[in-house]
């Protein structure tokens, strides 16, 4: 197996093989290493050790030497020059009219690449901005675009629980976190609690995610009943790092909290009989009001004749305090007038007689008599007459 040494070129960047060759290098000593790139500054992660060819990907790079004092002073000096070089490319993007937000410049150690950093909402086109760089730098410049979690590593800041950001300082991937996460641990759901400064979800919700899962785990679930030292109930909230939960009791209604070794799941039947007299209301009368029950269709209609009959109560005494003055109470005061009988239903009421239409004036017969046809020629008034059987030259009976 081949003998490597960990080199790591960020504090909060990845680990990388390296062939340390036959230099003996603790953790945390710099040195000169030999990448794609070129010659890089970096720093040593852990001894030299052996690992399997399968977990080595790529050619096996070798460290060059140790840094000298000359190659820190030569490191000091490029960085130094990042706040200039920013401002220029700052000018030209404005110049190209770019919709970029540049972010930070990097020298390379031999100072052959310049590479800046830059934020947009979507893919944006630098190659006109690139060689005019490259003519104002005279070296060799690459463009990367960041995200918002790369942005705020690259910065550092303080997050809010006070301390140098984990991206920042040790995190070398960026954790898969989702918000099922946030309320696997009972965090509340709102963003600028659960978001840190790059505005994403906070890496830190994956640290305990796995513990607070299988301590959960071990607890009922909400709505389960179970059986504790004053009865059966039925829990209604959990409290994961202490082991508790908060059961409603079926006998009283009152909320305790039980721990994990004091209860137990209730089995169907005990569960099932505790239900059903909470759903009836056989409780104390220190608990809360039972379950409403839906009325039943013979239920419904008895309560509305009720409510028709105090209508018709209602519109009874408006009448008599219309047509006559109601009685000063006292000792000879009238009787309060019965309830009267409850309004027959539409569909048992007998339905009136129809009404006959008036007849006319005269006793004619009302026939219903078809449009008169066209006339015939030839025809006129006497033969009209005829027709209808009236006076004026008609046929009358025999004689």
């Amino acid at each position: 197996m081949p003998i490597v040494i960990g080199i790591r070129f960020k504090d909060s960047g990845k680990i990388y093989y390296f062939d340390p060759r036959d230099l003996s290098l603790a953790p945390g000593e710099q040195v000169i290493v030999e990448t794609v790139r070129g010659l890089e500054l970096a720093r040593v992660a852990y001894e030299r050790r052996e690992v399997p060819e399968s977990e080595i990907v790529g050619e096996l790079k070798p460290v060059v030497r140790r840094a000298e004092a000359s190659d820190l002073e030569r490191l000091r000096v490029l960085q130094a020059r990042h706040d200039e070089v920013l401002a220029r490319c700052a000018e030209k993007v404005r110049e190209h009219g770019l919709p970029m937000n540049l972010v930070k410049a990097e020298y390379s150690f031999d100072g052959s690449r310049l590479t800046f950093y830059f934020t947009a909402e979507k893919r944006v086109d630098f190659r006109m901005l690139v060689r005019d760089l490259a003519r104002t730098f005279k070296s060799r410049i690459e463009l990367r675009q960041i995200g918002p979690r790369d942005e705020a590593k690259l910065l550092g800041g303080i997050g809010p629980c006070g301390r140098v950001l984990c991206c920042a300082s040790f995190l070398p991937d960026y954790a898969r976190v989702s918000i099922k996460m946030a309320k696997d641990q009972d965090l509340p759901l709102n963003p600028t609690k659960i978001s840190g400064v790059c505005g994403r979800l906070l890496c830190c919700l994956s640290y305990e995610h796995e513990q607070y899962v299988a301590m959960r785990a071990e607890l009922p679930r909400k709505g389960t009943w179970v059986q504790t030292p004053d009865g059966p109930g039925e829990v209604v909230a959990q409290h994961v790092l202490k082991q508790q939960v908060l059961v409603q009791l079926a006998s009283s209604g009152m909320q305790e909290t039980y721990d994990l070794d004091a209860i137990e799941v209730a089995t169907a039947q005990v569960a099932a009989t505790a239900r059903a007299r909470a759903a009836e209301g056989i409780t104390p009368a220190t608990t809360a009001s039972p379950t409403p029950r839906r009325l039943d269709r013979g239920e419904r209609r008895k309560l509305r004749d009720e409510i028709e009959s105090y209508e018709l109560l209602d519109d009874l005494e408006l009448l008599e305090d219309e047509e006559t003055p109601r009685a000063t109470a006292g000792p000879e005061a009238p009787p309060r007038p019965p309830v009267p009988p409850t309004r027959p239903r539409p569909s048992q009421a007998q339905s009136p007689r129809p009404v006959p239409p008036p007849r006319p004036v005269d006793d004619e017969p009302v026939v219903d008599k078809p449009p008169p046809a066209r006339a015939q020629p030839g025809a006129g008034p006497a033969r009209r007459r005829r027709r209808r059987g009236g006076r004026g030259g008609g046929r009358s009976g025999e004689e």
